[in-house]
């Protein structure tokens, strides 16, 4: 088994890794295969790397024939049992998988049970369409962030590769496969600033001001949206866009804006227990029962779900689960639901703060 060592010095991930893990305790990880299953391929290279100070120190564990897999193995599990976090590209589907499924085979313990697994690729995958990416390879998301790599060989052309050096043993050749992985561990690094984007959605976020505004639909009708300004802790790398009919969301640096169409009009808010109250036809919404005596019966009949209401003029603002209380309908069984957009609510920012959160999330959702 060989091993070789590097000190990639002065890096800037440009993310502080401390939220989302102990920087002392943690490594990135990436294996290289010679397929896709480990029950009819092998692990002939494993790759590590630990962030020390401002360096990123790389270690490579490198098989020179299938016969040193076991080795390579063991070497990994020994040097990462003192770490409780394992940061990867796409690792929960792939690394860590194949890694456990290659070591069972020698009885050997991964101890991945024990550790927190932080899956780049997973993290970001809802986040594609608003990030505008072709598709979700490791390098493609490194360009997105403007980074360069020496590496220009794929893992698949890296299996021919790894085939003709245990027979020719070229150092060209090790050469070449050595720095394809040197290169996807640094590139873990890098990447680590995309992880802002999830934060940024999923994490707190402080709403600093919501206002109306005019606009003009497509139909040239004068209509009325909220803004939502707000911040969040972690910037984001590149400022990016996106949203569906009228919800729009913007975020760059460490700010983020919300655009939302305002109804205005009549919406309905439906009684949940619809067995105790009558609906009255000439007057079109229904009254509890306790009142209805005073009702002429032949102007009463009992209600049903979906006559079960009370109609609401004012202004209202759109909600795909109930986030704001309470919630309004147009029909009962419409699954767009409206909040009332009060007085008492235009004066809350916290409401505004997890009324954004909700609009974030629909918007990745609708992408």
């Amino acid at each position: 088994m060989k091993t070789a060592e590097y000190i990639e010095k002065n890096i800037s991930t440009g993310f502080p890794l401390s939220r989302i893990a102990d920087p002392a305790h943690t490594i990135f990880l990436d294996i290289e295969t010679t397929g896709l299953s480990p029950r009819d391929a092998y692990i002939y290279m494993i790759g590590i790397g630990v962030i020390h100070r401002n360096d990123l120190h790389i270690k490579q564990m490198f098989a020179d024939d299938p016969s040193e897999e076991r080795s390579v193995i063991e070497s990994y599990v020994s040097f990462a049992a003192g770490y409780d976090t394992i940061i990867t590209f796409n690792g929960n589907r792939f690394d860590i998988p194949f890694l456990e499924g290659r070591a069972s085979i020698y009885g050997i313990d991964t101890d991945f049970s024990n550790k927190t697994g932080i899956d780049i690729y997973k993290r970001l995958r809802p986040f594609r369409t608003l990030l505008s990416l072709t598709d979700m390879k490791q390098k493609t998301l490194e360009v997105f962030l403007g980074k360069s790599r020496a590496d220009e060989m794929s893992g698949k052309e890296l299996i021919d590769i790894y085939g003709r050096y245990t027979k020719e043993h070229d150092p060209e050749q090790l050469k070449l496969l050595l720095l394809h992985n040197h290169d996807d561990v640094l590139g873990l690094t890098q990447l680590l600033p995309l992880l802002a984007y999830p934060l940024a959605v999923n994490g707190p976020i402080k709403a600093e001001r919501a206002v109306k505004n005019n606009y003009n639909d497509y139909e040239g009708n004068i209509r009325t949206e909220l803004i939502i300004e707000f911040t969040f802790e972690t910037p984001v790398p590149v400022p990016v866009s996106g949203g569906f009919a009228d919800c729009y969301l913007m975020l760059g640096g460490n700010k983020g804006k919300l655009r939302v169409a305002i109804f205005e009009g009549t919406m309905k808010f439906f009684y949940p227990d619809h067995k105790n109250y009558y609906y009255l036809p000439d007057e079109d919404r229904a009254i509890h029962k306790s009142a209805a005596r005073y009702v002429d019966k032949g102007h009463r009949e009992p209600a049903r779900p979906e006559t079960c209401y009370v109609k609401v003029r004012g202004q209202f603002l759109p909600e795909w689960e109930p986030v704001v209380s309470p919630s309004f309908r147009n029909e009962y069984r419409e699954k767009t639901m409206y909040f009332e957009l009060s007085d008492e609510i235009k004066n809350d920012p916290e409401v505004f703060g997890r009324y954004a959160g909700h609009l974030m999330n629909t918007i990745l959702k609708e992408l």
